[in-house]
């Protein structure tokens, strides 16, 4: 059997139909001034990428919902992370999968190894119908979609045993913690990326840049919630 293989070194696009499979011991290399295009989803990497195997990707019409909040009627899914990239990445759509959203509205949403949802402000070509969005960090992602700004996914609300909350929020140095049950707390950028973790329920972020962040609390019995935190 026949293994894909591919090095692609010019300024190019390489595109696949439906899906695209990387075999155990296999990858596709992409060059900077290169890009790979898999049924409407698009990575134009700023450094050379290499998507190694085991992995695939695939589009999906059914829409991912949080809560209340749902995304649009295309979805991709990795078999596995795709770790490290940073680049540009363009995602095409259909108006008629666009799920009641208001196009001026849409945001881009990735799900990191963390299984938490990103929203991320692209460009909007609403003529040619593309988002894009520049990484200028290394990121992972596992899935790709796109919801609405005013009705993301970003925030995974489950319900647990006791009452958990954060406060102050927005705030300028610390987050505190309230619960009856103890929390490891993990905190995120928007990009997906580990900022700090701990198990105390008081956090110092006096020294974290101004921004928006995810909070990820999980208590003994695995339950867990997430918190969109603001930092002044």
């Amino acid at each position: 059997m026949h293994k894909l293989h591919f090095a692609i070194l010019l300024a190019t696009s390489f595109c696949f139909s439906q899906t695209l499979s990387v075999e155990s011991g296999s990858f596709v290399s992409v060059n900077s001034n290169s890009s790979v295009s898999v049924d409407g989803l698009e990575l134009s990497p700023s450094v050379s990428h290499t998507i190694t195997g085991p992995n695939s990707i695939a589009r999906s019409t059914t829409p991912i919902v949080v809560g209340n909040n749902s995304s649009i009627e295309r979805v991709y899914e990795l078999s596995n992370e795709l770790t490290d990239y940073s680049g540009i990445l363009s995602f095409r759509y259909l108006n008629s999968e666009l799920n009641g959203i208001d196009e001026a509205e849409l945001v881009l949403e990735v799900l990191d190894a963390n299984d938490v949802w990103n929203n991320l402000a692209p460009t909007i070509d609403d003529v040619n119908n593309i988002l894009s969005y520049d990484f200028t960090e290394l990121v992972g992602f596992k899935q790709v979609t796109a919801s609405a700004s005013s009705a993301t996914l970003t925030i995974k609300t489950e319900t647990l045993n006791d009452i958990v909350r954060v406060y102050p929020n927005p705030t300028t140095d610390k987050i505190i913690i309230v619960s009856n049950s103890p929390q490891h707390s993990t905190l995120f950028n928007t990009v997906g990326q580990k900022i700090l973790e701990s198990n105390a329920l008081e956090l110092d972020v006096t020294d974290l840049p101004t921004g928006v962040y995810l909070l990820n609390l999980q208590n003994t019995k695995n339950q867990i919630s997430t918190f969109k935190i603001i930092k002044k």
